[in-house]
């Protein structure tokens, strides 16, 4: 399989935010998120945190990835309605079959 490292994933950062929303809220909670610039995908899963957030943010030339992801998308994220906590986990390198995808 050819793998390779598609150009908008050298232009952007992506994280994966997993929340804990309340209870029956996770529609609601997913709804909210994809209204968000930065979110690209929202998914409900199983486990200790309900909902998952995709956030695709810019990289900033001379600022580190966490700060510019914390700064432009995990802080919209905790401040959603519904969501209880988050637990913010940002990509240091990724690769993908599929570069048009993004």
């Amino acid at each position: 399989m050819l793998e390779q490292i598609a150009k908008p994933m050298k232009e952007y950062t992506r994280a994966f935010i997993f929340c804990q929303v309340e209870p029956m809220r996770e529609k609601d909670v997913m709804e909210e998120l994809l209204k968000m610039d930065e979110v690209v995908e929202a998914h409900m899963v199983t486990g200790e945190y309900d909902v998952m957030a995709v956030v695709q943010v810019k990289r900033m030339f001379l600022q580190a990835d966490y700060d510019n992801v914390f700064n432009s998308a995990i802080a919209k994220v905790e401040g959603a309605k519904y969501v209880l906590d988050t637990n913010p986990i940002v990509g240091m390198a990724s690769k993908t079959k599929f570069p048009e995808s993004l």
